[in-house]
């Protein structure tokens, strides 16, 4: 009815009477065919971004890290308590200490500025 299965150093699959190996047990999905991204510039007035007071438009805002008052404040506090350089200087290099300040993509301009929170 069925062969045996080849031992150690007997033929392998493929060899006459032990027939084709077996198929794969994944088989990849099928690729589909989707056309190219097609993004639209025209009017940019798109309804995820928020209103800018200088260009008018609904536009998408790019956050951007400013040293603030939250940061100078730890590094004073830090200078005084613990004294060394550069533990003090640590709050100007950490993006947590730093205020956030979105602005425009399409015009540069700055829209709001979100004050850090290192407590």
């Amino acid at each position: 009815m069925y062969a045996p299965a080849p031992g150690y150093g007997a033929p392998g699959y493929g060899a006459p009477g032990y027939g084709a190996p077996p198929p794969p047990a994944y088989y990849p999905p099928p690729q589909q065919n989707t056309g190219p991204t097609i993004i639209n510039l025209s009017g940019n007035n798109n309804s995820g971004g928020s209103p800018c007071r200088t260009c008018g438009k609904d536009t998408d805002n790019l956050p951007r890290k400013k040293v603030g008052c939250v940061a100078i404040a730890w590094c004073l506090c830090l200078l005084f308590t613990v004294g060394a350089w550069g533990l003090c200087l640590y709050p100007l290099f950490n993006d947590g200490c730093k205020d956030t300040e979105l602005v425009c993509i399409r015009c540069q301009t700055l829209k709001s500025t979100i004050p850090a929170n290192c407590c």
